[in-house]
């Protein structure tokens, strides 16, 4: 249920990305970024669900919208009715900065993904987590404590809710609610499920679960590349050497703000 006592004035609409790899197993050619845009036209919209290793490094991946809108990318407003300072770093999704004027959605394997947001120091009473499905129908609903949690968290989806569906795009907003004010912070983002081709699945399977990031990496799957690194760290925490690797990782997709931002337990 939304939170009935929080009316936000503003609403901050990020980036949403697509990170669909150049070549896909059947539907689209690999010449030109332009030519994947037209592809996505010529089958009324809809993305091939099977995803395969295509390219070796995320920069390669060219990116295909699925959509004509444009936004900004970052947090929404803050100042002093807001809940975080105006000398704080805002509130951001750990998605990559590729296009900052059209609306993508990224990829993900997982059923049940998980979402990392770096989130500043405020004064929050919570932070709101909504997954809505491409009705706009609430599947997933969490509030959070966040006014202790500086730094990066991670938002997973359970088990035992609601797989995503393969193909569907689902939308999801973090807010961030203040007491005494109207005022508040948002940020969005969208996910579809996609299925990996058999090359993939197999490559997954011949490698261990710690090791599995580098396979996401190579196919340029950004939340399992992203939560593989970060369960690794979770087990080494005195690894000097993920640790960078996870720096260099945000770097590269414009995230260097918050690349040095500590990694918090799960929520």
């Amino acid at each position: 249920m939304y939170l009935q006592n929080f009316r936000f004035s503003i609403t901050l609409k990020t980036m949403v990305l697509t990170l669909v790899l150049g070549l896909f197993t059947t539907s689209f050619p690999s010449s030109t970024s332009a030519n994947s845009t037209n592809s996505a036209s010529s089958t009324n919209g809809k993305a091939d669900t099977t995803l395969g290793i295509s390219q070796n490094t995320l920069a390669n991946i060219t990116p295909r919208v699925e959509g004509g809108s444009t936004g900004t990318y970052g947090g929404g407003s803050r100042g002093q009715d807001n809940c975080i300072d105006e000398d704080q770093k805002p509130l951001t999704p750990l998605i990559p900065k590729i296009n900052q004027t059209q609306e993508l959605t990224l990829v993900t394997l997982a059923s049940h993904p998980t979402i990392y947001m770096y989130v500043p120091e405020n004064t929050a009473i919570a932070g709101e987590f909504i997954l809505k499905d491409s009705s706009q129908k609430i599947v997933y609903e969490k509030l959070l404590p966040v006014s202790n949690s500086q730094g990066i968290i991670r938002i997973k989806i359970p088990s035992n809710q609601p797989e995503l569906k393969v193909g569907e795009n689902y939308q999801w907003t973090f807010s961030l609610s203040c007491e005494g004010s109207g005022y508040g912070t948002i940020v969005q983002s969208s996910i579809k499920r996609v299925n990996p081709n058999p090359n993939l699945t197999q490559e997954l399977q011949q490698t261990s679960e710690s090791d599995r990031w580098l396979i996401y990496s190579d196919a340029g799957i950004w939340h399992e590349k992203l939560d593989a690194l970060a369960e690794k760290i979770s087990s080494n925490p005195n690894d000097q050497e993920l640790k960078s690797q996870w720096q260099n990782l945000l770097n590269s997709v414009g995230l260097n703000d918050v690349a040095t931002e500590p990694l918090n337990s799960s929520n």
